[in-house]
């Protein structure tokens, strides 16, 4: 919402499908387990497509949150963008694993690690260092090099790409997981070769973060309470806040207090 000069779109809608999520993930963790014979195959299988209609609501959400907005490309909004992307991905290939004959074909091949790393990696640290480039003036009263912070994620979002894309290739053509090594004459070799190079990308894009982090906390508090025209409470206080954050209990009429008391109106006026 902050990069996109917006609201959250559908805002209701976004609380009640991530209190959906919540509660259909006790129900679609037995997928793991198809091919053992021991759980409800129906059943299982259907709450984990069921689990794909409130994720895909917040999808849409995050979209429509962005159609038509004032977008700016910092570095924690790069961050959300490739943890949407790679997050959406990582969910369209989990669905495979609601298909109880594709499970058994997908199964501990390296298919499920590709899937689980767009899943993770891609909904995790993206989003991590997303929130660490944006939070980082409140925490620490200074703000990161958006220089570097744009060579940090590029370099992390084609080396993610590159390390766990062709892993979707080398599970469909059968190669397992949980291998040290294996046999020449497979044909996984190449991709195999392309996935390495990507992991050291990866690792090569932290270089630009540590320099970047190094060479801020050297430098001054000498950010302002708002550097990024935010919406949310905590940037009502100073850069870093203090113990007690607010002199005076704030007035909330939105889910944009900070927006409110900006333009001297309240939601409804």
């Amino acid at each position: 919402p902050v990069f996109s000069r917006k609201p959250l779109f559908g805002y209701k809608a976004f609380v009640y499908a991530t209190m959906a999520i919540g509660g259909l993930g006790f129900s679609v963790w037995a997928h793991h387990m198809f091919t053992t014979g021991a759980v409800l195959k129906p059943w299982f299988g259907f709450m984990t497509f069921m689990i794909g209609v409130p994720t895909g609501v917040k999808m849409f959400n995050w979209l429509g949150t962005m159609w038509k907005g004032s977008i700016t490309f910092e570095a924690p909004m790069l961050f959300a963008l490739g943890f949407l992307s790679m997050f959406l991905i990582g969910g369209i290939n989990g669905m495979f694993s609601a298909a109880v004959p594709v499970d058994f074909a997908l199964h501990d091949t390296y298919f499920v690690v590709a899937h689980i790393h767009y899943v993770l990696f891609g909904g995790s640290v993206f989003a991590v260092f997303g929130g660490l480039y944006y939070w980082f003036p409140k925490i620490w009263g200074r703000r990161m090099n958006e220089r570097l912070g744009q060579w940090h994620f590029w370099l992390m979002f084609i080396g993610f790409n590159l390390a766990f894309f062709p892993m979707h290739l080398l599970g469909l053509d059968g190669m397992p997981r949980r291998i040290a090594t294996y046999p020449d004459g497979q044909g996984w070799q190449t991709l195999n070769f392309i996935s390495t190079i990507g992991a050291f990308l990866i690792a090569t894009s932290m270089i630009p973060f540590l320099i970047n982090f190094v060479m801020t906390m050297m430098k001054p508090k000498d950010q302002p309470n708002d550097p990024w025209n935010a919406y949310t409470l905590e940037w009502w206080t100073t850069s870093p806040p203090p113990e007690h954050n607010f002199d005076d209990t704030p007035e909330i009429h939105s889910e944009r207090p900070l927006f409110d008391l900006r333009h001297g109106q309240s939601a409804g006026h």
